[in-house]
C-alpha cells in the first residue's frame, strides 16, 4: 500500500483530497516535525498500521458514528444526515478540523478521532481561540498512545497553522492527568459552567 514507496502522505493527498473535511496539506509539516520526536510516525502512518487523516464522507461506512457512540450518545444518524452535516462543517472555512485514525489492517475501520474547532474573535486583535473536542479511541486500540498522538497533532495545527492564541478542552476528572501529559493544565480563576437542553434535531434526522 502506501508504505511501499515510503511516501504515504503524497499518494493519499492526490487520490482523496476533495473528499476530506479540510486540506490534508495543512498537516504535512506537522507530521514531519512530529516524526522527529516519535519514530513510529512515518509521514501520516503510525506504527505501520494506522493512517492519520482528515475526516471523509465515506467514513460513515467505516464505523465513524459507531466510534463516537463509545464517547457519548449519538442518536439515529442517517447517511444523508451525516453528509449534510459534513458539508455544513466543510463550508465553514478554517473552522472545523476533524482528524481520524484509520486501521489499515482492519478494512479501513475508523478507530480514533478528535476535533479542533477554531473560534474567531474580536478580542486580542481579532484573535482565534481553539477548542479540542470529541476525543475517542476505540476500546480495542487503547493503550497505544493514539489519543495523545491526536491531541498533539491538533494542538500543533492550532498553534502553527490556525494561529490560535490559546486552545482549551473539557474532560472528566479521571482524564485530567492524561491531558496534563499533553500539556494542558488548569487555568487560574477559570470555571467551566454549562446548560444542557433537550436535543431538538430528531425530527430533522427522521426527514433525512
Amino acid at each position: 500500500m502506501a508504505q511501499e514507496n515510503g511516501y504515504a502522505f503524497k499518494n493519499l493527498n492526490d487520490d482523496h483530497q476533495n473528499e476530506y473535511l479540510f486540506d490534508l496539506n495543512l498537516l504535512e509539516s506537522i507530521f514531519k516535525e512530529y516524526s522527529l520526536k516519535d519514530c513510529k510516525l512515518k509521514e501520516n502512518i503510525y506504527d505501520e498500521k494506522y493512517l492519520i487523516r482528515p475526516l471523509a464522507i465515506i467514513d460513515y461506512n467505516h464505523g465513524y458514528i459507531e466510534l463516537l457512540r463509545q464517547l457519548t450518545e449519538c442518536g439515529t444518524i442517517t447517511y444523508n444526515g451525516f453528509k449534510q452535516r459534513f458539508n455544513q462543517l466543510k463550508q465553514c472555512l478554517n473552522t472545523y478540523y476533524v482528524l481520524v485514525i484509520e486501521d489499515i489492517n482492519s478494512d479501513k475501520q475508523i478507530v480514533g478521532t478528535a476535533t479542533l474547532v477554531c473560534e474567531k474573535k474580536f478580542i486580542r486583535q481579532l484573535s482565534i481561540r481553539g477548542r479540542i473536542e470529541d476525543v475517542v479511541i476505540h476500546d480495542r486500540c487503547r493503550g497505544q498512545q493514539l489519543g495523545k498522538l491526536l491531541i498533539d497533532l491538533l494542538t500543533e495545527l492550532g498553534r502553527k497553522k490556525c494561529d490560535c492564541y490559546k486552545i482549551s478542552l473539557e474532560c472528566k476528572d479521571h482524564l485530567v492527568s492524561f491531558y496534563q501529559k499533553c500539556g494542558y493544565n488548569y487555568e487560574d480563576k477559570q470555571n467551566f459552567l454549562c446548560q444542557r437542553f433537550k436535543n431538538l434535531s430528531n425530527n430533522q434526522q427522521e426527514r433525512n
